[in-house]
């Protein structure tokens, strides 16, 4: 007898039938399931059962994965808080570096914001 489902994978709403265990069946008992003959591992399957079966339960492909644009990937690599926080520091660094009038303090601030930016990116 063929293995089945716990109950809470027939409630999440699997399938309402009790649904077989595969990778615990042995081959018989799955071709068994799947009302396949003893000699289907050699024979296969005849191009009208195939199609009806393709009919049945579609074609065997996997969904496809949602695409993520380059902008959504650039957000979510920077989309977090220390990277907000090195933001915020630079923006301020920028603002001293302009209003400053010691010359080795600019190029401070703009050495900080280089070095922000490269650890942002």
């Amino acid at each position: 007898m063929a293995p089945r489902a716990k109950k809470a994978d027939v409630e999440a709403g699997v399938d309402k039938k009790d649904v077989p265990h595969w990778h615990a069946m042995s081959k018989e008992d799955a071709m068994g399931v799947l009302g396949l003959g003893k000699d289907a591992r050699s024979t296969g399957l005849s191009t009208q059962e195939a199609k009806a079966r393709l009919d049945q339960y579609g074609p065997n492909q996997l969904t496809a994965k949602e695409k993520k644009s380059l902008l959504m990937r650039i957000w979510n690599l920077v989309n977090n808080v220390l990277v907000g926080i090195l933001f915020f520091i630079a923006i301020v660094s920028t603002v001293r570096g302009a209003i400053t009038t010691d010359v080795q303090d600019r190029i401070t601030n703009f050495i900080e914001v280089g070095l922000i930016s490269f650890v942002i990116m």
